[in-house]
């Protein structure tokens, strides 16, 4: 019993301390360690102390156990009574806690634990620089990068300074302020024609770090301040010569100084802005002679200097301008000359021109000079004097060369003789591809001719868009290139390139492709207007946007619309069209509308515009509502004559012929057969026909007049009414055969007619049925059945006063067994002669 108190007592004290933290004492233990803060990879001490009032180890036989950070760790027992300690020889966690555990029966309750935090000794100092400032008062500036943060610890850093060769040695400290890396060391702390030991030391409560020695000549650490050009002379071609000083607080220096001189020509109009450095060693008070320079061109100069080579430059100068001594221009001219369509005997010429790489201008100011000379004559006419790169005229017929010169104050360039192609309009090349290469750049590639006499190719571009529309860059390039890569271009601006194939004898036709360097969304949409409005559609227009605002090539229109429900909608619209018709729109309905317009770059959505469509008004409601009653009325009445005249329709649209194979003659009752029969047409080509009382049928020629030669005989009998001719009136003809006596039979015949009839074949043998119920006489074969037919109407069947058979010499027992014989499907009208 004891020991189960014991145990529950146990179990309470781990519950309660699961929810302490950082335990250091309980009632059951006491958990200390030599220090909670230490050093990285330094040794650590923990002890346990257990109590005696501790109910877990009352009567019990116990042991202890250590954890650090959830994992069991070796322990030993202390020198103390009930003092059980552990030693970590080697502590790198960041942070951990350690546990002490009871433990009985295999059973560890924590009763104590402690928590234990790394820091780290400062970061040795790194990178650490010192520069020399000659400026009043001297100073020395150093730098250095303190490393990694490895702890909150507070560091602090000191700058040490000695200067060596000096009895005695001078050493010096310097703090510099907290969170701070570099420190200015006055003049005191160092000497310019000494060597300075440097160093810095870093630390805090766990230790110390010190830097790098730096070892230096304060003066080859020195940065000067920047020279001054004190004049520029200009007295040799191509030359300009400097003379200059260092500062007024370092003219002390004497000692030849590496310089470095930077040009810039001020006039870029011909050339690119392109800088040049020259570097030089000159003592100070020596002039700084460059040469190589363009002829009368102005140049931007700018100078610096450093006191050795291992030391650093000063900043550049103030810039100074100077113009070297003027020439007349050098060298050739590149130009391409197009000629446009004749106007009667002149015609259009636009010449452009560009320097080459041997020209020059040798001067600031440029002037040029277009003229013409013919065939017969060697006196030029001057058409035109310009300061740009092109010239438009007018060119005659007989004209055969143009020269163009370069002039300025000094003199004319030779005359470059620019030749004139008059053969037009041949073949161009036959593909071009423009690829964009950057935002500045443009590749042009085509193929070459089927021909062998192509010479050289023309790469003309030009912006569509700029300030200037008659610049014009082109390339002269050889026949055997097929690319090039035109550059110095805008992005967002459109440019028109085109490739000109020059033959022996003229010029090809252009091949030309507007094409963009990059591309974005234009700047605005188009505003939609608003054209004609009705109850159904609305139409569209808008306007082109201007060029120099698409950004791109436009690639497609959107519009989008809306209605008061929010029912929205969209139409896709190619790039060609500016007009639209919205149709299949609700009328009496306002509708929002609003255009986006989009290039390959991006798209743009201009202004919504609101529009209401039209009201139907009377007249279209009458349009619709009188062919939709017409139409209802046709409709009701054909439904309803459907219904009222259902026999009649019946009769012409669907009559039932009974089918002899699946019946038999007493079931063909008069109403059934005649009700839904259409009314007989004679027809050119005679067919059976059968009716409840009568089958009609054609016969030939000899089987006719055998009829009627056995009527003149005396061989058919007949009482009461006549036989009707007609074949339409089956109600007639069924009073002829009516009798009280056969009311069960179903009287029949077949009744031959005359007239058209007789021009079709029939089967020779013809049976007729007379009124009694025995069966027709056999015929010579009596394996079929004959048909019977409706007699002809003659004059010589006035006697005739009923039916009877074409042999009177069968006997009534031959006649019966005819009837099973040749007529199976009769059966049914067998009667007994005995009843």
């Amino acid at each position: 019993m004891a020991l189960h108190l014991t145990t529950v007592h146990a179990v309470l004290w781990t519950i309660l301390y699961s929810f302490t933290e950082n335990v250091r004492a309980s009632p059951c233990a006491e958990v200390n360690s030599s220090s909670m803060v230490v050093p990285f990879g330094s040794a650590v001490t923990a002890s346990c102390y257990i109590k005696e009032e501790c109910p877990l180890t009352i009567n019990q036989d116990f042991f202890t156990k250590w954890k650090k950070n959830g994992h069991f760790i070796p322990s030993s027992k202390g020198t103390q009574k009930n003092v059980y300690e552990i030693l970590i020889y080697n502590f790198t966690d960041v942070r951990a806690v350690l546990e002490c555990f009871i433990c009985s029966h295999d059973i560890c309750n924590v009763v104590g634990a402690v928590e234990i935090r790394t820091v780290y000794p400062p970061s040795i100092p790194k990178n650490l620089t010192c520069l020399l400032n000659l400026n009043e008062p001297a100073t020395l500036m150093c730098t250095w990068d303190p490393g990694k943060k490895t702890s909150d610890i507070p560091t602090n850093y000191t700058l040490y300074t000695e200067i060596r060769d000096t009895s005695p040695l001078q050493k010096f400290a310097f703090v510099p302020s907290p969170e701070e890396n570099f420190y200015r060391v006055p003049r005191v702390g160092f000497a310019l024609l000494h060597e300075v030991q440097v160093y810095v030391v870093a630390r805090n409560a766990l230790g110390q770090a010190t830097s790098n020695l730096l070892v230096l000549d304060p003066m080859k650490t020195a940065k000067l301040d920047p020279p001054v050009i004190q004049g520029v002379g200009t007295q040799t071609f191509g030359c300009l010569e400097y003379k200059w000083s260092l500062s007024h607080t370092q003219k002390w220096i004497r000692k030849t100084l590496p310089i470095e001189i930077k040009f810039t020509p001020v006039n870029n109009n011909i050339f690119n802005k392109e800088q040049s450095i020259q570097q030089f060693s000159r003592r100070p008070d020596n002039k700084v002679k460059v040469c190589g320079l363009l002829h009368g061109m102005s140049y931007e100069s700018q100078m610096r200097v450093k006191y050795q080579n291992s030391s650093p430059w000063s900043e550049w100068s103030n810039a100074t301008v100077a113009t070297t001594p003027m020439k007349a221009p050098t060298g050739r001219l590149v130009t391409w000359l197009k000629l446009l369509k004749p106007e009667g005997k002149k015609q259009t010429a636009q010449l452009f021109w560009k320097p080459s790489l041997q020209f020059r201008a040798n001067s600031m100011n440029v002037s040029y000079t277009v003229s013409l000379m013919g065939e017969l004559t060697k006196k030029k006419e001057t058409v035109c004097v310009t300061d740009q790169q092109h010239c438009s005229f007018q060119i005659h017929a007989k004209v055969r060369k143009v020269c163009l010169t370069a002039m300025n104050e000094a003199g004319k360039s030779n005359p470059t003789e620019v030749p004139v192609y008059r053969q037009r309009g041949m073949d161009p090349v036959p593909f071009l591809k423009i690829l964009p290469q950057s935002e500045e750049s443009l590749l042009a590639k085509w193929k070459r001719p089927d021909t062998s006499t192509i010479s050289a190719y023309v790469l003309e571009w030009k912006s569509l868009c700029g300030t200037n529309p008659n610049h014009v860059s082109f390339e002269i390039l050889d026949r055997n290139q097929t690319s090039f890569v035109a550059s110095g271009l805008e992005p967002y601006i459109p440019y028109e390139i085109s490739v000109y194939p020059k033959y022996g004898g003229g010029i090809g036709r252009p091949y030309s492709i507007v094409a963009y360097t990059k591309q974005k969304a234009p700047s605005i949409s188009p505003k939609l207007e608003i054209g004609k409005i009705t109850p159904s559609f609305v139409e569209l227009f808008w306007d082109e946007i201007p060029l120099k605002q698409r950004n791109g090539i436009i690639t497609g229109y959107r519009i989008f619309y809306r209605d008061e429900k929010n029912n929205t909608g969209v139409i896709d619209i190619e790039n060609t069209t500016r007009h639209v018709v919205l149709k299949d729109l609700y009328p009496f309905t306002i509708y929002e509308l609003f255009l986006m317009t989009s290039t390959d770059g991006g798209s743009v959505t201009g202004s919504s515009v609101t529009v209401k469509t039209a009201s139907i008004d009377a007249f279209e409601i009458v349009l619709i509502v009188i062919p939709a009653c017409v139409g209802l009325t046709l409709l009701f009445f054909g439904v309803f004559t459907c219904f009222i005249k259902q026999k009649w329709m019946k009769k012409y649209v669907w009559p039932v012929i009974p089918d002899p194979a699946n019946s038999n003659i007493k079931k063909w009752t008069t109403a059934d057969s005649l009700e839904c029969m259409p009314p007989f047409k004679e027809v050119k080509d005679p067919v059976l026909v059968y009716l409840s009382h009568l089958s009609l049928l054609s016969l030939p020629e000899k089987e006719l007049s055998k009829g009627d030669e056995n009527i003149k005989n005396g061989n058919w009998p007949y009482k009461g009414k006549s036989v009707d001719t007609g074949h339409d009136d089956s109600s007639h003809d069924s009073e002829t055969f009516d009798s009280e006596q056969q009311s069960e039979s179903v009287p029949y015949a077949t009744v031959v007619f005359a007239g058209p009839y007789r021009r079709q074949p029939v089967p020779p043998p013809v049976y007729l049925r007379s009124e009694s119920t025995q069966p027709l006489l056999g015929e010579e074969e009596p394996s079929s059945p004959r048909p019977y037919e409706k007699m002809t109407n003659q004059d010589n069947l006035s006697d005739v006063d009923h039916f009877s058979t074409f042999h009177k010499n069968l006997s009534a027992g031959k006649e019966k067994t005819s009837l099973w014989v040749d007529f199976p499907m009769l059966r049914s009208l067998e009667i007994n002669s005995k009843s």
